[in-house]
């Protein structure tokens, strides 16, 4: 997936996202599609989210919030699964990053994430663009 994950920068850094309207675009089918979104941050969140399918750059284009990361082994409890729609959720204790405007994180499949979140107690209007990017199975033999 490493080809897609840098298809998917490129387009990043040359696309004026101010002028794409909210919602769900592909560039690549199923294998490389974008979502512009916007919301207020939640400064309680707590649940962190992991994929199998899919890497995730996140991207903020107008605000900022806190991503509490953390290794997939940092699991301790399955809140819900959601496998139709890869993805999982779990509360375990995350180190948190913050991402500003202008500013990205790309998160594999073994990266818990906890994005959202507002800083020092507070909630704020964010505006971001998250890649999906299909990983790619190796095959053994192509090693």
């Amino acid at each position: 997936g490493l080809g897609r994950v840098y298809t998917a920068l490129e387009f990043l850094a040359k696309t004026d996202f101010s002028k794409i309207d909210l919602g769900r675009y592909e560039l690549d089918g199923d294998n490389i599609f974008y979502m512009v979104q916007n919301y207020d941050t939640d400064p309680h969140k707590t649940v962190s989210e992991a994929h199998e399918k899919y890497i995730d750059i996140q991207c903020m284009l107008e605000g900022k919030e806190i991503i509490g990361v953390a290794p997939i082994s940092a699991q301790k409890e399955l809140v819900e699964a959601k496998p139709e729609n890869d993805v999982w959720f779990y509360n375990c204790k995350t180190e948190p990053l913050t991402l500003f405007a202008g500013s990205f994180m790309v998160l594999y499949p073994n990266d818990l994430h906890c994005p959202g979140v507002g800083k020092d107690g507070k909630s704020g209007n964010c505006r971001k663009v998250v890649f999906k990017v299909k990983v790619t199975a190796v095959e053994p033999d192509k090693v």
